[in-house]
């Protein structure tokens, strides 16, 4: 059996406020990013912070956020559908940004991976970062910017916030 690792408020404000100093210091801002809240009942605290910590010259970062699957869901033609929505909605913003999807968890990777190549193919003029307040070592994706590294095998990831949820239920680490 895993071991719980308790992620509180004070934790998770502490890694968005470590990676916004990180995302500044690498030159991404207001005038030149828009952030991606991917997972909007996991990460919507992330990305509020992170588009007001990346003020710039009185403006907040523009931004939106895209549902993506439980791990007991697939990627069908509705998540497809809202995110193509969501993304034309969007795109007159996009010229001369950086799109920088903000997540709390990446666990195995599957999700990133599969909007890191919708992007690409459907954007392929867009230049693409990744954040995450936490990776798992295992994952098959690796973000850009990561708050904390841990081991799935050995910890269950478990946010301040979280409830019982019937989608992870059955979920095999």
């Amino acid at each position: 059996m895993r071991l719980e690792k308790y992620i509180s408020t004070e934790k998770e404000l502490e890694l968005i406020e470590l990676l916004s100093c990180r995302v500044l210091e690498n030159g991404y801002n207001a005038s030149n990013t828009i952030v991606v809240t991917v997972s909007s009942d996991y990460s919507a605290i992330t990305g509020m912070l992170m588009r007001h910590n990346l003020t710039f010259d009185g403006e907040i970062a523009d931004g939106f956020s895209v549902e993506v699957p439980y791990p007991d869901q697939k990627w069908n033609s509705q998540f497809v559908f809202e995110l193509k929505s969501m993304f034309d909605i969007h795109s007159s913003k996009f010229e001369n940004k950086t799109l920088l999807l903000v997540e709390n968890a990446i666990i195995r990777g599957g999700n990133y991976t599969f909007l890191c190549d919708w992007i690409s193919q459907s954007y392929s003029k867009l230049k693409l970062k990744t954040l995450t307040l936490f990776e798992n070592t295992n994952s098959r994706f690796k973000s850009d910017f990561v708050g904390e590294y841990y081991n799935d095998d050995i910890h269950d990831l478990t946010f301040h916030f979280e409830r019982e949820n019937k989608h992870w239920t059955n979920f095999v680490h």
